[in-house]
């Protein structure tokens, strides 16, 4: 026998369309969802054009990304389906998917996150106006940044262009930020509606309908293991980030502002931005963790400063709401034909001279030429094969783990900008595919920010990598370490 939509509807009506938040705790989608007294917590997860596409030839999400990311949506699967949930986890553009699976469970209301990067903000207005065409409710949370965008733009109307003016405009975090969070879990549990049991009845009833099927392995290749020299075993998921959150607030957080310029090592800095960003933890908890250490132990600089890391994270989110497609330039233009080739300028407060010489190539400064031979001083860029030994070991150890540090990327970005002449879209580019921490936001604000495209006062930043290694690496131990 069939499933029929009346055994469904009879449960649930409201699910939540995860996006950036594939999280159970500290979630305002869920609560929303368990305050509407639902027999169980349904959610739908889509990997779309974000994660599956391509660019000039270039995958968007290599193996490794794409490894965290699996690990982080099956961990969400288990969590909702300890709840007596369900996670449907599918392959396609949500505003294609997301009504259909509305029909066919009589889905009234659908909770997600709001996001602020421009492809974000186009396909959650795509999927609104194909949810209202079917009598569908769309409800945005925002739960991604520390301060609700309402407080952010009441308190710095104007274009942001600097950091410091943003911090010092919408002020200290407590003032705007969010109250404590909820546990859902524990909401469900203490529902009077049977939650439990009957949340297992529709996860079994979803289970049955054919036409719903949920993926059962990544559509992206995830065939890659973190090289044994990564300074963290990165695991995908909200109970991993809950954990390394707790294992870093318990003592490293006292340390974090003499020692975040490091490269070699675990707690050096948090390491929590891959977690962050794709919502396995929220800013709002990292916030809590480093007020509880303060509580234990005292405040101190370092305390302030992995606050003040936050609220940077905040501004590159608002400054991708304030720049929209400009944030990416040529990237999302059909075909990829990005026009010209943005180079930044670089201040003349550091000392001159390149950090290497660079061969003149055909095919150096063409943001169209061949990616996937990765040809060219380009491509000795991403593979860490260029003249310069520190930037070579920064490289090596993002494609090899999946991370670096953030002295390393800025470093790798002032090289290829400034010292290398090439498009800085190409090397943002291969940061998206390869950063477990992704985020457009943060990755492609970062890039503008270097090339003095977009608030940077300075008007753009030029790194000597001979004195960032002296100062940073002195004995040589990093760049032995990725000698290969």
């Amino acid at each position: 026998m069939g499933v029929q939509m009346n055994d469904i509807s009879s449960g649930i009506s409201e699910l939540v369309w995860f996006r950036r938040n594939l999280r159970v705790a500290d979630n305002p989608a869920l609560t929303a969802l368990a305050d509407s007294k639902q027999a169980a917590p349904l959610g739908v997860f889509f990997y779309d054009q974000q994660y599956t596409g391509s660019w000039l030839g270039m995958p968007r999400c290599r193996p490794l990304r794409a490894k965290f990311l699996w690990e982080s949506v099956q961990d969400l699967q288990e969590q909702l389906q300890g709840l007596g949930g369900e996670l449907l986890v599918q392959e396609g553009e949500p505003e294609d998917l997301l009504p259909k699976i509305c029909q066919s469970l009589g889905i009234t209301r659908v909770h997600t996150q709001r996001l602020f990067a421009y492809e974000e903000s186009e396909s959650a207005e795509r999927v609104l106006q194909a949810l209202h065409a079917i009598g569908v409710e769309l409800v945005q949370h925002e739960c991604y940044t520390l301060w609700p965008s309402a407080h952010v733009f009441a308190s710095h109307p104007q274009p942001l262009s600097s950091f410091s003016k943003f911090r010092r405009k919408v002020g200290a975090p407590e003032n705007g930020a969010r109250k404590n969070g909820v546990v859902v879990a524990k909401l469900w549990h203490q529902n009077e509606n049977g939650a439990r049991e009957n949340g297992v009845v529709v996860a079994k009833l979803w289970h049955q309908s054919l036409e719903h099927t949920s993926l059962t392995k990544s559509p992206i290749p995830i065939d890659a293991e973190l090289d044994e020299r990564s300074v963290l075993l990165f695991q995908g998921g909200e109970k991993a980030g809950r954990a390394r959150l707790h294992d870093y607030c318990s003592k490293p957080v006292g340390h974090y502002k003499e020692t975040r310029n490091g490269l070699i090592g675990a707690d050096y800095s948090s390491k929590l931005s891959p977690w962050l960003n794709l919502g396995c933890i929220a800013p709002s908890q990292v916030l809590r963790a480093v007020r509880e250490y303060e509580r234990a132990h005292g405040e101190n600089a370092s305390t302030e400063w992995l606050i003040v890391e936050l609220l940077w994270r905040d501004f590159f989110q608002f400054l991708a709401a304030e720049r929209g497609a400009e944030l990416f330039k040529g990237i999302a233009e059909p075909k990829g034909e990005p026009q010209g080739k943005p180079s930044g300028k670089v201040p003349e407060d550091v000392n001159s001279g390149s950090n290497f010489e660079k061969g003149t190539e055909e095919h150096d400064n063409d943001p169209n030429f061949s990616v996937p031979g990765l040809s060219g001083a380009f491509g000795r860029w991403c593979w860490g094969k260029a003249e310069n030994a520190f930037l070579n070991a920064n490289m090596r150890e993002l494609e090899k783990t999946g991370y670096m540090s953030n002295r390393g990327r800025q470093n790798a970005a002032s090289a290829l900008i400034h010292d290398m002449g090439i498009d800085w879209r190409l090397g943002a580019l291969w940061f998206e595919a390869n950063l477990l921490d992704y985020d457009p936001g943060s990755n492609y604000g970062n890039w503008q920010y270097i090339a003095g495209l977009a608030a940077n006062p300075r008007g753009g930043s030029w790194f000597n990598l001979k004195k960032q290694a002296q100062m940073y690496d002195t004995k040589g131990e990093y760049q032995k370490l990725w000698d290969a």
